[in-house]
């Protein structure tokens, strides 16, 4: 059997009430109010923890107007690539196709298995430098549609950091214009140096329009970078909250805090009207017996 909580009295079966046989203590009801504070104490910290980081991810998307346009123009870049950026055909008996360069245009491409007979072709002796140089187009066209969807996913995860992803995302913005630009050089040349007819190839606009795009990006990301997003807290938040991450590394001791842990306008309108309804309570007691 168990212990009575407060002088260690042994308890046997037959000592079924709540008080101890020995000192008279309510077993049921010892040290009730310790655990409630220590309850109470630790509820006002955690919940300040969890008010900071929902300050955090809010500011992250809707903290200002900039992380409001960085949330809009996440998805630009990927928009971009739908905008075909030239064409090119195959011109020889029994195989021909017309594709864009684009990202569906590089897609329909793969899919219908044209990718395979470039990678043939490439040791054309007739044709296989612009087979090659068409391959690194789309190459460099590839990486910068990763950057793309990377600038994407990370706007959308930029609750995982509100101070630092905006940096990450600069980057990768940068490195997709790089890329982007590289591209258009590429298949710049590509066009330029077409000579044997087996292919036939034009420019448009679209790699112009990634880097744009990719330019908007990193420009709002960047401000974001240098401004930093303002986050608003209530008075007390952050001291409980740092006060709760020593409490859990054990560096300070729960029961050794007072209630409430941090004071602030708040709880002191609380504790007042504590006090008052208490003076109530006792002239109402006294205007009784009398």
């Amino acid at each position: 059997m168990a212990n009575c909580p407060k002088c260690g009295k042994h308890l046997h079966i037959y000592n079924v009430s709540q008080y101890c046989p020995e000192c008279g203590t309510n077993m049921r009801f010892y040290g009730y109010a310790d655990t409630f504070f220590r309850e109470a104490k630790m509820s006002e910290l955690s919940m300040a923890s969890v008010h900071v980081k929902i300050r955090h991810i809010k500011a992250a998307y809707i903290g200002s107007k900039l992380a409001i346009a960085r949330l809009c123009a996440c998805i630009l870049p990927l928009v971009a690539f739908l905008i075909p950026a030239g064409w090119f055909r195959f011109c020889i008996p029994f195989i021909e196709g017309k594709y864009d360069f684009s990202g569906l245009g590089i897609f329909n491409l793969f899919n219908e298995g044209g990718f395979n007979y470039i990678l043939d072709m490439m040791n054309s002796s007739l044709a296989g430098g612009e087979f090659k140089a068409l391959l690194m187009a789309m190459g460099a066209y590839a990486l910068a549609a990763v950057m793309a969807v990377l600038v994407l996913l990370l706007s959308l995860l930029c609750l995982i950091s509100y101070k630092n992803m905006q940096k990450i995302i600069a980057v990768i913005s940068a490195v997709g214009i790089v890329d982007a630009a590289v591209s258009a050089v590429l298949y710049a040349k590509f066009v330029g140096g077409l000579k044997s007819g087996i292919i036939e190839a034009g420019n448009g606009f679209g790699i112009i329009a990634v880097i744009l795009m990719f330019a908007v990006v990193f420009v709002i990301n960047l401000l974001l970078w240098k401004k930093g997003i303002p986050v608003e807290y209530d008075e007390g938040m952050l001291e409980r909250t740092e006060i709760y991450k020593k409490v859990k590394k054990g560096e300070i001791n729960i029961d050794d805090l007072p209630q409430p842990v941090v004071e602030t306008e708040e709880t002191r309108k609380i504790e007042e009207e504590i006090k008052k309804a208490e003076l109530e309570k006792e002239h109402a007691v006294k205007a009784k017996e009398a």
